[in-house]
């Protein structure tokens, strides 16, 4: 597409362009698409802009500039569009492109809330519990989050569920509990899958536990899998603690030397051959990464092989 051809483009083709062929579209040429959107977005469409400002924000087709994130997130909130408007409350939760701002975000959460987005939801709420921006009000935070999870919203279902398993707003309730996680669990969230697996081990319901065990491993951000590493190697339960070593493994793959270095040393802590020898493999690689500790360890089994 030129730059001709995409300035041509009005609005109506947004409309009446399917999800499918816009993603079509942003995986095949994510440059040329993202052009064709700039345009629209120009042009005051405020779907466009708010696909723009992800754009900016993810670096899709063009280099990452959280500023303009920033810019045409607000373009399309002051239009109205509820997508921005979160998108919008994130940047200024975040500090996505200017200094964090707590109330704004607040402001801009609350707004797609009252107008039904289930995001704004589960963020408004997060402030809520956290007192970030506003006043704390877990009773408030618990009514938005609940209402976000009545719209089937995943995260927001596994925190309701931490509500009724911690008692946070009074008698705890691990029925309720256990059944939010499992509701948030085949909604696809990894906190929901890891509460509902450590519920299901506690009902000795033990293979299905590793089950989502591993479902939330799979789908978990980096620090999500460092915690988990962390709490499952000590846990009671050898099943869990193995989990806990695949979660060292995929942390190792993903993060950085330090995390290279720590799946190591719990290799090396096992008695068979097979970890020994991995261990040492991964030492080197933490080494070759520049982890000091790793580097003086390497050196001191080249002295007494």
């Amino acid at each position: 597409m030129s730059a001709s051809s995409a300035q041509a483009i009005t609005p109506e083709h947004l409309h009446n362009i399917s999800t499918e062929e816009l993603k079509r579209q942003l995986a095949s040429d994510p440059r040329e698409a993202v052009q064709w959107i700039k345009a629209l977005a120009e042009q005051g469409e405020p779907e466009a802009q708010a696909l723009l400002g992800q754009a900016y924000l993810d670096g899709h087709g063009l280099q990452p500039d959280p500023r303009q994130a920033r810019i045409w997130f607000r373009k399309a909130a002051e239009a109205g569009h509820l997508f921005g408007m979160n998108m919008l409350g994130r940047a200024y939760d975040q500090g996505w492109g200017g200094p964090v701002d707590h109330a704004c975000a607040a402001y801009w959460f609350r707004m797609a809330a009252s107008q039904g987005l289930d995001w704004g939801m589960y963020n408004y709420g997060h402030l809520l519990l956290h007192g970030l921006g506003v006043e704390k009000d877990e009773l408030q935070a618990f009514d938005w989050y609940n209402k976000a999870a009545e719209l089937g919203h995943a995260k927001s279902l596994g925190v309701v569920g931490r509500f009724f398993e911690e008692g946070w707003l009074g008698e705890k309730d691990q029925g309720k509990a256990f059944d939010y996680y499992r509701r948030s669990a085949e909604a696809g969230d990894f906190r929901g899958q890891y509460n509902y697996a450590l519920m299901l081990l506690e009902r000795t319901q033990v293979g299905d536990a590793l089950h989502w065990m591993r479902v939330a491993l799979i789908n978990a951000h980096l620090a999500f899998s460092r915690t988990m590493a962390a709490n499952l190697l000590q846990h009671p339960h050898s099943a869990l603690r193995q989990v806990g070593m695949e979660a060292l493994h995929k942390c190792a793959q993903q993060g950085d030397e330090g995390d290279v270095y720590t799946y190591a040393k719990r290799l090396l802590s096992q008695q068979d051959i097979m970890s020994l020898s991995l261990g040492r493999w991964w030492l080197r690689c933490a080494a070759r990464q520049g982890h000091v500790q790793a580097q003086q360890a390497v050196l001191r089994y080249i002295y007494l092989s």
